[in-house]
């Protein structure tokens, strides 16, 4: 029979005969492989199944197909493949946007400490960098091991950590080389993650120079950024030449961002820009002759390479220079933008990822905003606000609520686009626990991404007449989401007032908010809400130029025309015009937004005499600062701590050289204890963080008084307090103070000062009465003579035993200053200030 299927086959024709011998040979190999497949083990068929499922875009599938190759992998006692497992599921959580998850996951797989990974509750890493490399020291000499390392260091990047993932990827970079594996892809994935890293470090430094007043901070970001910026271009173009296409393609993307990124903020780096700029427009060339290779990707993450580009596309439109450099009159960057986005959304409907398909339709929606169609983005913009909300992708559907916002204003639609602002508001609601602690693309670009969504919810509201509760409210929000933003410390836990029952128990409340061209007072007494605004322009030179003046070393000796010249035109701008609407006494509370927060509103002056002579006045950067309750004389409890002679701290770079020994504060616990007799002291080497946590732990102290040298700064590096031995930083606080037995009611910094120059610096001092969880915060502006400061405290403490509110027993303690022959100038008494509640 054999013979007889020889012999036909010799008689077929030579093109058949070639036909059926590759048939044959095709099925041969798919015997093989399945034959193969079926002797692999378990783990292996379901660690690939795995890959094919996140390639798809079915990351929670992709989980537990991994979590079962896992279980495959512990029945086999095979530990590199359970390694590999836990490192593929943090993939899947990445895809996700589960960072924590991600980061716990690789915690297991690398067997490291639970420190590394950043909670919600405090999304930065307390320890030193040194301590981290020192931990990773002890990692296995294995490949797999540096995979983990470069998804850990991707997943802190991720997290708003990118120190802590720089070390990390130095650390696999040498595992890699040790193995000599400089040519693998692997080693060029490693080159990747370190360069996005390094720009996300300049990122970082960008923001903190845009954010800070700090000079010295100012100066030290500006140094950083540039140095971030050389390094992060230097291993992009590392890269150009690679042949991996997946790294290739990624490389090129995020190096035309970050050139992007770079000339938009040309200020900021050193860098040729003339050259730098001829490097964009080869750039974008070569990207959109790859569209095979955006194919070759993962198809989720095809989409969101394509959208990629189109961001960058859209960033070159509104660049004249640049457009004209990269595109000629026939094409444009906007339409180019708009067929990639497009197929961009063909793919992310075939894969049925509505993430993606809202992501997809909102590009297209801005677009069509930049193009000038506004009806044909609307088109767009509406059904991918819905799909995010369904899916609850906040953090993309604040973006199309707030763009919503915007075109329906356009559109004379009023009712929608307060629906839409709203929307977005209540959004960055549900993500700021999350989201603006950790995403470092919000968290490190919050003036540009965060901020603006509520100033203009609060200028629509201010155009249309709106209830005004309705605007201090949105302003509250914000405040509390930029204190959230300086500590990174996760969502706080701030009970609101902002409802109308609760206003009828407060004093008069006058709301300062700073928008983009004016200022609006909102002053809120017992019988109606009155409002008023301002000029921004007027105002600005005037708080520049007191602001200075105050903190001028030479101000104590400031003669009276001088500073009142300053103090009289700030009342005649800010407090004149709505002076009819106050009571002629009594308490007077402000909400200021941080570019008021450094002005002492007790020295401004009506020509006549000081606010403090009428008013006992105390700020807060928020609504739920003013809950409190009234400190009964019987339950006053002091814990008083301080630094009166040189200790080891004095040793420390950080430590101003004005910063020098306080002597005077053993007079100062003298001047207590003549009004409290329940005070527990820590004195010099007593005053250690541990010593100090211990006390707090073991015993209730409604009042806590740390007479030692602070600074507050707009940069949270720049903000602490000195022990007898340590710096204690804002971010360290809480943790410090965590475990107390009751809340603080009054917290009481009596030697700080806000940072020189920096005009936001008094969010520092928000930043640690939210960290310490007081009720009210007593500090300065400026450091203040000891010896008047000690009189000043000790008066009011002797108003507080006698039944005064804090902040009338400041006024008190002020008014005694006023009145004395040596203390009258303001420079001994103005600097205090109340922050928090005034009971």
């Amino acid at each position: 029979m054999a013979r007889k299927w020889i012999s036909f086959f010799y008689q077929l024709p030579t093109v058949l005969k070639h036909f059926l011998l590759g048939l044959s040979l095709v099925l041969l190999a798919i015997m093989w492989q399945g034959e193969v497949k079926a002797q692999m083990p378990n783990g292996a068929i379901l660690t690939q199944t795995g890959h094919e499922q996140l390639r798809l875009g079915n990351a929670s599938t992709a989980i537990r197909t991994w979590s079962a190759a896992y279980k495959a992998y512990s029945q086999i006692n095979d530990s590199e493949g359970m390694t590999g497992s836990l490192i593929n599921q943090s993939l899947g959580f990445q895809a996700q946007g589960f960072y924590n998850s991600a980061c716990n996951t690789l915690l297991i797989a690398l067997k490291l400490q639970d420190w590394i990974c950043p909670s919600s509750a405090q999304a930065t890493i307390d320890e030193s960098p040194d301590k981290l490399a020192h931990t990773l020291q002890n990692q296995p000499l294995k490949k797999v091991q540096i995979v983990g390392l470069r998804q850990m260091g991707d997943v802190l990047r991720l997290m708003g950590n990118p120190e802590a993932s720089f070390v990390v990827l130095q650390k696999a970079m040498k595992m890699a080389n040790d193995l000599k594996l400089t040519q693998s892809k692997l080693y060029n994935q490693l080159l990747l993650s370190l360069a996005d890293t390094e720009r996300t470090l300049y990122l970082q430094a960008k923001n903190k120079y845009y954010l800070t007043d700090d000079s010295g901070a100012k100066q030290k970001a500006l140094i950083t950024a540039q140095f971030q910026a050389k390094s992060a271009l230097f291993l992009y173009k590392k890269l150009d030449n690679k042949t991996q296409h997946n790294v290739l393609l990624s490389a090129k993307l995020n190096q035309l961002k970050f050139l992007l990124e770079l000339e938009k903020w040309s200020d900021l780096t050193d860098i040729d820009f003339q050259k730098q700029r001829q490097l964009i427009q080869p750039l974008i060339k070569q990207l959109l002759n790859l569209d095979n290779q955006f194919d070759d990707l993962p198809a989720i993450d095809s989409i969101y390479a394509r959208l990629n580009l189109v961001e960058s596309l859209m960033q070159v439109a509104q660049n004249a220079k640049l457009n004209e450099v990269s595109f000629s009159q026939a094409k444009s960057p906007l339409l180019t933008a708009l067929s990639i986005s497009n197929k961009a959304w063909e793919n992310a409907e075939k894969l049925n990822n509505t993430r993606a398909k809202s992501y997809a339709l909102g590009t297209i929606g801005k677009i069509y905003a930049d193009l000038g169609q506004i009806l044909e983005s609307q088109k767009y913009l509406e059904p991918a606000m819905e799909l995010a909300q369904s899916v609850k992708a906040w953090d993309i559907a604040y973006q199309w609520q707030w763009r919503l916002g915007s075109l329906y204003r356009q559109l004379k639609q009023t009712q929608k686009a307060d629906e839409a602002y709203a929307a977005a508001i209540s959004s960055l609601d549900q993500i700021r626990g999350n989201i603006l602690a950790m995403n470092p693309d919000i968290q490190f670009n919050f003036k540009e991404k965060v901020e603006p969504v509520y100033h203009e919810y609060m200028e629509f509201l201010f155009s249309k007449e709106a209830n005004y509760l309705q605007v201090v409210t949105i302003q509250d929000k914000l405040r509390i989401a930029e204190i959230e933003n300086f500590l990174k410390c996760g969502r706080l836990t701030t009970p609101s007032v902002a409802n109308s029952q609760d206003f009828s128990n407060l004093p008069p409340l006058v709301f300062f908010i700073k928008l983009e061209n004016e200022i609006q007072v909102v002053i809120n007494t017992s019988q109606r809400v009155h409002q008023h605004k301002v000029d921004s322009k007027l105002v600005s030179d005037s708080v520049d130029n007191f602001i200075k003046l105050i903190h001028k070393k030479q101000f104590v000796k400031t003669q009276g025309f001088a500073y009142l010249t300053y103090a009289q035109n700030l009342y005649d701008l800010l407090i004149s015009p709505i002076k009819q609407y106050l009571p002629a006494s009594g308490n007077l509370v402000f909400i200021l937004d941080s570019y008021f927060q450094n002005i002492p509103f007790d020295m401004l002056h009506d020509g006549k005499k000081y606010l403090v002579e009428s008013y006992a006045i105390s700020t807060a950067s928020s609504l739920h600062q003013l809950q409190a309750q009234l400190l009964k004389p019987e339950a006053l409890r002091v814990l008083f701590a301080g630094i009166s002679e040189a200790g080891p701290i004095y040793q420390n770079s950080l430590v101003h050289e004005n910063f020098q020994p306080l002597p005077e504060v053993a007079q100062e616990i003298k001047n207590i204890k003549k009004s409290i007799s329940s005070v527990s002291e820590m004195l010099n080497d007593e005053f250690t963080t541990h010593k100090f946590r211990e006390k707090v732990e073991s015993d209730s102290f409604p009042i806590i008084h740390l007479s030692t040298h602070a600074q507050f700064s707009s940069d949270p590096d720049n903000t602490f307090l000195l022990t007898w031995k340590e710096l204690l930083k804002v971010q360290e606080l809480k943790s410090l103070l965590k475990n107390k037995q009751s809340p603080i009611d009054l917290l009481i910094l009596s030697a700080c000062e806000t940072a020189k120059g920096d005009r936001r610096s008094a969010l520092g001092i928000a930043g640690i009465a939210a960290q310490a969880g007081a009720r009210s915060t007593l500090a300065t502006l400026w450091l203040v003579d000891a010896e008047s400061t000690a009189q000043l405290i000790g008066e009011f403490y002797k108003n507080l035993k006698n039944g005064l509110t804090k902040a009338e027993a400041l006024r008190q303690a002020q008014l005694n200053l006023i009145s004395s022959n040596t203390y009258s100038h303001p420079y001994y008494w103005a600097a205090f200030i109340l922050v928090g509640s005034w009971l």
